[in-house]
Formats: structure tokens, C-alpha cells, sequence
């Protein structure tokens, strides 16, 4: 029993390496040690919720890991202006513990599968999303009618995590700010939604 019981843990050790890898090279907030800790707890309580069943509810105590794990998921994801971040590492969360409770109840092959099922799943999204999200640059030319503007405008910028690569200030009958910028379609279309509600900011001009 005992030497099942590491075999089905240590398992849950190698699959939770494997998924929180990809998570902490993409730097998520939640990186390999919690997926491999996750795998690993859950393979355990679920384990130890058979052996202990003597005879009546064996999912008694792994029934408490779903919504555990809830908490732990909610944890990881960010709400800051129109822009949700951390829904998929959530869900890599859940599904690792799943996979541990796998391992942990002796499903060892479909722990392995599953593992691999979702490790290729990640790597093709991955690749549609950057195909389809691609970084662009953009450029925007827009007068300032307000000093403030500026911060806030500096502000925006940094809630979509958008690194400007150039902005310059020219003040001649009117100022007219420059600035260009590398981002997503989507960021970008964001990002123009809150300037041309802005308060301070006059017209736009084509580049």
C-alpha cells in the first residue's frame, strides 16, 4: 500500500511539473511550484480519502479539493479596466487538480494522457493566439488641450501593460502630442476607446 501510494504521488509530481512548466515560462501568476504543489495535494487527499473510507463514501474528502481549488484560481485572476487576465492559469489550476486526483486514485495511464492531452492543447493555442493576436505598431498623433492629460494618457498606457517605444511633445499654435507604440488589435482598440473619452485630449491627426 505504501509503495502504491508513492507511486501514485510521485506521478502526480512529474504531471504537475510538466503542466505548471509551460505556465512559468509564459511567467504567470501562478508558476510551476504551485502546480506542482497543487498535483501533489490532491493526489494525496484523494488517496487518503479511499484508504480512509472503510467502507462508506470514498470521494468524501477529495469532493472538498473542487472547491478548494476555487480559491486558489480566484486568486490568480486580475480585473483592472475592461481587461481580465488570469482565466486560463485559473483554469490550468483546476485542471491540475484534476489530473492529481487521477494519480491519486490509481488512474495512472488516464493521468498520463490527459497530461499530454492538455500540454498540446496549450502549445496549439499558443501558437493560434500569436498568429492571431499579433503585435502591431501603431501611431497617434492627438492635441493636448490640458496638461493632466498627459498622466492620464501615461496612465492608460500602463493598465494595458503597452511599452511606448517613442512619444514627443510639440508646441507651436496648439501642442500635439506623438507617441508610438507596439500592441495587440484588441489593446489597441481599447486603449483608443478610453483616449477619445479622455478629458483634456482635442483632436486626432493622421501619421
Amino acid at each position: 500500500m505504501i509503495i502504491d501510494t508513492l507511486i501514485r504521488v510521485s506521478l502526480s509530481f512529474v504531471l504537475g511539473s510538466i503542466i505548471g512548466f509551460e505556465r512559468e515560462y509564459k511567467e504567470k501568476p501562478a508558476g510551476l511550484k504551485t502546480h506542482v504543489l497543487i498535483c501533489v495535494g490532491s493526489a494525496i487527499l484523494t488517496n487518503l480519502s479511499i484508504q480512509f473510507s472503510f467502507g462508506g463514501d470514498p470521494g468524501r474528502i477529495a469532493a472538498q479539493i473542487v472547491s478548494g481549488i476555487g480559491f486558489i484560481g480566484a486568486g490568480t485572476i486580475l480585473q483592472s479596466r475592461q481587461v481580465v487576465q488570469g482565466l486560463t492559469t485559473a483554469a490550468t489550476l483546476w485542471v491540475t487538480a484534476s489530473v492529481g486526483m487521477l494519480a491519486g486514485a490509481g488512474y495512472l495511464l488516464a493521468a498520463i494522457i490527459f497530461t499530454i492531452m492538455i500540454e498540446l492543447f496549450m502549445l496549439l493555442s499558443s501558437f493560434i493566439t500569436n498568429k492571431k493576436y499579433n503585435k502591431r505598431y501603431f501611431a497617434l498623433s492627438m492635441e493636448i488641450k490640458k496638461v493632466k492629460a498627459l498622466e492620464k494618457i501615461d496612465e492608460i498606457f500602463r493598465v494595458f501593460k503597452i511599452e511606448i517605444r517613442n512619444k514627443s511633445l510639440t508646441r507651436k499654435d496648439r501642442v500635439i502630442l506623438d507617441i508610438n507604440y507596439k500592441a495587440t488589435p484588441l489593446r489597441h482598440h481599447l486603449v483608443m476607446k478610453r483616449l477619445l473619452k479622455l478629458k483634456g485630449v482635442g483632436k486626432f491627426y493622421k501619421i
